[in-house]
C-alpha cells in the first residue's frame, strides 16, 4: 500500500511539473561528454516522462531541467552550451568539473536551484555564501528536498518532484504545503 502511495505521488508530481514547466572530480572547469545530446524535439512533458523513470539523473539532464524551469525551454545544442549558459548566470560554480553522464548529486542540484531561484536562506548561507552543503540544508528546511546527504545521487522521480516545487516557488515565492517533503534536516 505504501509503495502505491509513493508511486502515485511521483505520478502526481510529474503531472504537476509537466503542466507548470510547459509555459566533483577533475580540474576546475573541465568537461566530459561535452558533445552529449539529448533527444531531438523533446519538450517538457516528454523530458519529464523520460527523466522520471531514471534511477539517477545525469548532470546533462539536470542542467536541461534547470534551463527549462527558468526559460520554459532548453535552447542549448549540447552539454557544453548548457554549462556555459548556467555559468553565465552564476547558477553553476565555475570551479566544478562537469561530466554529462555523471549523476547529479543532491548538493549540486541544491546549489543550482538556490542560485537559479535566488534563494537567500538563513544566517549561515547569507554569511558564507552559497555552497552545496548549506544550499541543501536550506532547501531541506523549505521542503524542496527530503533529508539526506549532499553526495547522494538524485533519482528521476525525486528530480521531477523537486522541479515542480521549484516552479511553484518561482511563481509564488514559496513551496505549497501540498508539494513539500515531510523530511527536513
Amino acid at each position: 500500500m505504501r509503495a502505491r502511495v509513493g508511486q502515485a505521488c511521483v505520478v502526481v508530481a510529474a503531472a504537476i511539473a509537466a503542466s507548470l514547466l510547459a509555459g566533483c572530480g577533475g580540474p576546475p572547469g573541465s568537461f566530459k561528454g561535452a558533445e552529449a545530446q539529448l533527444p531531438q524535439g523533446e519538450q517538457s512533458p516528454e523530458f519529464l516522462d523520460r527523466v522520471s523513470s531514471q534511477k539517477h539523473v545525469s548532470e546533462n539532464d539536470a542542467m536541461r531541467g534547470i534551463l527549462m524551469l527558468l526559460d520554459g525551454q532548453d535552447a542549448a545544442k549540447g552539454f557544453q552550451q548548457r554549462v556555459e549558459a548556467l555559468k553565465g548566470r552564476n547558477i553553476v560554480n565555475s570551479r566544478w568539473s562537469f561530466d554529462a553522464a555523471r549523476p547529479v548529486t543532491r548538493g549540486r542540484l541544491a546549489y543550482m536551484l538556490c542560485q537559479a531561484l535566488n534563494i537567500q536562506g538563513g544566517v549561515i548561507l547569507t554569511l558564507t555564501g552559497p555552497s552545496q552543503r548549506y544550499c541543501l540544508r536550506e532547501l531541506q528546511y523549505q521542503g524542496f528536498l527530503a533529508s539526506g546527504i549532499m553526495t547522494t545521487e538524485i533519482a528521476g522521480g525525486e528530480f521531477v518532484a523537486v522541479l515542480a516545487r521549484a516552479d511553484a516557488y518561482k511563481n509564488t515565492g514559496e513551496v505549497p504545503e501540498i508539494l513539500k517533503t515531510s523530511g527536513g534536516p
